[in-house]
């Protein structure tokens, strides 16, 4: 089998299956990251940005009190860089806040950041991920950008935990009751090779149901150059997820997509269109 990716042209007169909206809400508690992931744009050395100290979070001011926790959401995703400034309980006793104000689910954090609180507090995974469904997380997020490739992420992220560290975590969330998050980032050049790779590690979930899909966002990031997929790479790599995980939702966030474009994504069998709110600390 040829590496090259290839795009099959569709009839656009059959879409594959419906096209539900979901309203999401995104926190993120910090843009400030260690971990300088070259397709990140959080990638700022902790604590300084600019020269300057990076302020002190306000995830706890916002759970209590920010607006938009009051309106209606299907889904809320809190996620965000890694950083030192506050401990595991202050992410524990937000998301809990959270929850208390909004019965939507709740995607809360992912496995980069429950290694990140395992290793600076040395607690167990299972203890953290259990915290986390207390706290009321319906499930685990899968991560800004992933792509669970070892070489790939050695170049691109190689201070990011390995594949199989991330499937063990997601392993773990489903033991204790979360649902296990899945999405593939789109780079310019991706190959067919690298899709299915992908999918071989992700069909270890048995709770997995939906996979989202993500096309790079370079501007900012050390792959600014490289500059984002080209459509028919993305609905190839559509293809290719549908061809061999045809029971699961393939998603995509629609913000500042055309009709059009999200017409194509329908016909070519994306079925979850997220519309997004995003509540930014700083």
């Amino acid at each position: 089998m040829t590496d090259l990716l290839q795009y099959q042209p569709i009839w656009p007169n059959s879409p594959e299956g419906g096209w539900h909206v979901v309203h999401v809400l995104k926190i993120t508690t910090t843009r400030s990251c260690w971990m300088r992931c070259r397709f990140c744009d959080f990638s700022h050395f902790v604590p300084m940005i600019d020269g300057h100290p990076v302020p002190p979070l306000t995830l706890l001011q916002t759970s209590r009190t920010h607006p938009a926790l009051s309106q209606a959401y299907d889904l809320i995703k809190v996620r965000g860089g890694l950083s030192f400034f506050e401990p595991w309980s202050y992410f524990r006793s937000a998301i809990r806040d959270i929850h208390e104000r909004n019965p939507a689910s709740l995607q809360a954090l992912s496995a980069v950041e429950v290694l990140h609180f395992h290793r600076v507090e040395q607690k167990p995974l299972q203890e953290l991920l259990e915290e986390l469904r207390w706290a009321g997380a319906s499930s685990l997020g899968p991560g800004g950008s992933e792509l669970l490739i070892d070489p790939w992420r050695q170049e691109m992220s190689s201070l990011r935990l390995t594949s199989q560290e991330w499937l063990g975590i997601h392993q773990i969330a489903e033991r204790v009751g979360l649902k296990a998050g899945a999405s593939l980032m789109v780079f310019p050049g991706i190959t067919e090779r690298q899709i299915l790779d992908h999918i071989q590690m992700i069909r270890n979930l048995k709770s997995l149901s939906v996979i989202e899909i993500k096309p790079l966002r370079a501007l900012g990031t050390d792959l600014e150059i490289l500059g984002s997929p080209h459509l028919f790479e993305v609905l190839a790599t559509i293809q290719v997820i549908r061809k061999n995980l045809p029971h699961v939702i393939v998603a995509m966030n629609i913000d500042h997509l055309s009709g059009d474009v999200c017409d194509l994504l329908q016909w070519h069998g994306v079925s979850r269109a997220m519309a997004t709110k995003e509540v930014l600390e700083p």
